[in-house]
């Protein structure tokens, strides 16, 4: 009879502990706009659901610009030079594909502020510069292919494009490009006084300096005309005067050059510390997205000066 009774009682606690599990168990969500109801929410992870998209990659920072050499400003004018010089690169190239003219003006006029060739860097490089003295239609293109690209610039703009496209140029900043000064008003500096041609960098800087906080740094004398005395004239206003070590016949609107014929001859002349002059044409600007890849396939970076 007590076997019978305890066991009895076990009987009684299991069906009272039976009924607790099933009262106290939390009742099913509503869904408060529906009123409807929903299983307890699990920590398990859906197998149903879409995967969570992955970030988009950040895109490479742009290689820093050239390591300038000092300079020994102030220097003394007088004694200097004021032979008209014009500038070509010339057909002969170096073991490099430097245009020989190029590496010989270098050497000639570096001391002076003078670049032909940019200073070299240890990964092969290539600069695209262009030269802005009006607007021809194609700035936001270009624009856009090198912000597509991730590829920086330098633009030498003449005065009057700073002052009539304001917007422009404080796109090429926003987007980390190099903006030098092209002079004040494109005359043959050659053909001015001291004082006529340091007006020709320092109004433009004063200009630039008041529309856009930033003093431009970098010149590019008006259809690549100077003389020794103009370049250290230009050095002593804190200016270096960049030319170029590749440049073809792109500047004419009305007899504007076969795109893939300017592609092939802008591919084949790409050589370390290149600097291009490319003008905001038609031909460049359909070319310049294949030409950035076929730069950098061939193992070169671009960068602003």
């Amino acid at each position: 009879m007590r076997k019978l009774a305890l066991l009895c009682i076990f009987a009684a606690v299991c069906c009272i502990a039976l009924a607790a599990g099933v009262f106290l168990r939390p009742a099913p969500a509503a869904d408060p706009a529906s009123g409807s109801v929903s299983a307890p929410a699990s920590s398990a992870p859906d197998p149903t659901a879409a995967p969570s998209p992955s970030p988009a990659p950040t895109p490479s920072p742009a290689p820093a610009g050239p390591a300038w050499p000092p300079l020994a400003t102030p220097f003394t004018l007088e004694g200097l030079s004021t032979e008209r010089l014009g500038w070509g690169q010339g057909k002969q190239v170096n073991e490099r594909n430097q245009p020989i003219g190029a590496a010989a003006y270098q050497e000639k006029y570096s001391q002076w502020g003078g670049v032909f060739l940019a200073p070299e860097a240890e990964t092969p490089t290539v600069y695209l510069t262009f030269d802005f003295g009006y607007e021809t239609g194609y700035s936001a293109a270009i624009l856009d292919t090198l912000k597509e690209k991730n590829a920086p610039a330098t633009f030498f703009v003449v005065g009057s494009y700073a002052e009539n496209n304001a917007e422009t140029v404080e796109r090429m900043l926003a987007e980390g490009h190099t903006v030098g000064s092209h002079s004040a008003t494109h005359k043959d500096m050659t053909a001015l006084s001291d004082e006529e041609a340091r007006a020709e960098i320092t109004g433009f800087n004063e200009q630039f300096a008041q529309q856009f906080g930033v003093t431009p740094t970098l010149f590019r004398f008006p259809e690549g005309v100077f003389s020794q005395r103009l370049l250290a004239l230009a050095a002593n206003e804190g200016m270096r005067s960049v030319f170029w070590s590749y440049a073809y016949a792109d500047w004419d609107a009305s007899a504007q050059p076969d795109v893939a014929e300017s592609l092939s001859k802008a591919l084949a002349a790409a050589h370390p510390d290149a600097v291009y002059l490319l003008h905001p044409m038609a031909t460049n600007s359909a070319m310049l997205g294949e030409l950035i890849d076929g730069l950098r396939a061939a193992g070169y970076q671009l960068a602003a000066l």
